[in-house]
């Protein structure tokens, strides 16, 4: 069967796009993985470290096998597979997203400090447009009649998108914006009110880290809509799954790996007074509520 160039040349983008999202990825284990052996494995067991552990492993083998059929060693013509990978790939990109939106949000603000009750609604927010968004895609993609597209040529799973499918991942953005808003708001008010116990390199640090985040967050929402509106009926609809999302797991993990290895000055008896029953309050708050 003849293929048309312009098919094969969105084929060849979006295999490029899978490897370079792969690489980084696992390029930016092997360099970061000095700092989880010592802020992460050393540390004991909280939800923040659960978390970080299931995003960070849970990614290298998802997009290994994302890789891996990319590759167009996996699908061997079978239709039923196929269903089974769209099934997969969708339910792992959701998670992988919004589980390292809710990693961020916990570390982040536990550090920083901030009403219970508000990280507790965007953390649930996050939890149910999740479980929204798994069960509507699972059932339409299982019980949908897909057809995947020249399979015994390409050995790689094609289809078509829905026109308006994108509309499901609106609600990423505006949940982005208001945690970002929040967020970069508490790190406005603790820096000016603990400007004495950390150095300005240090807040320069977590303010960077934080922006960037949140801008690979928003660009991650952008390139998702994108491929998913402009290349519907094309190759490329998948470049949200194998190029954006490990981008964000990197980005989400750094951050909190930054967090992690954040060291303060030696403090005055006052300070470390104050600081101390103000953090012992905010991770009892975001890390024993998981023993209950």
């Amino acid at each position: 069967m003849s293929l048309s160039p312009q098919f094969m040349e969105s084929l060849w983008v979006r295999k490029s796009f899978s490897a370079a999202g792969h690489t980084l990825l696992v390029y930016d284990y092997l360099l970061t993985l000095r700092d989880e052996s010592v802020y992460i494995w050393d540390a004991p067991w909280t939800i923040v470290k659960v978390l970080f552990l299931l995003n960070r492993y849970g990614n290298l083998i998802g997009q290994t096998v994302v890789r891996l059929e990319e590759a167009g060693l996996l699908a061997h013509d079978s239709q039923k597979f196929c269903q089974c990978f769209a099934i997969f790939t969708s339910c792992f990109m959701f998670l992988s997203v919004e589980s390292i939106h809710i990693l961020v949000l916990v570390r982040a603000w536990a550090i920083w400090g901030t009403q219970k009750r508000v990280t507790n609604i965007l953390a649930w927010s996050y939890v149910i447009y999740v479980v929204t968004l798994l069960a509507s895609t699972s059932y339409s993609l299982y019980a949908g009649n897909i057809q995947y597209l020249f399979l015994d040529v390409i050995h790689v799973c094609v289809t078509t998108m829905p026109k308006y499918v994108w509309l499901v991942y609106f609600g990423s953005f505006i949940l982005d914006a208001v945690l970002f808003v929040l967020t970069m708001r508490s790190l406005r008010i603790h820096s000016r009110e603990f400007q004495q116990l950390y150095p300005s390199t240090l807040l320069h640090v977590l303010f960077r880290d934080a922006i960037i985040f949140f801008v690979a967050s928003m660009f991650c929402n952008a390139l998702t809509i994108a491929s998913w509106t402009a290349f519907w009926n094309n190759p490329k609809y998948f470049l949200a799954k194998g190029f954006a999302t490990p981008l964000l797991s990197v980005v989400g993990q750094r951050l909190v790996l930054n967090l992690r290895g954040l060291k303060t000055r030696t403090y005055a008896t006052r300070d470390l007074s104050r600081e101390v029953d103000r953090q012992l309050q905010a991770f009892a708050e975001a890390d024993l509520d998981d023993v209950e």
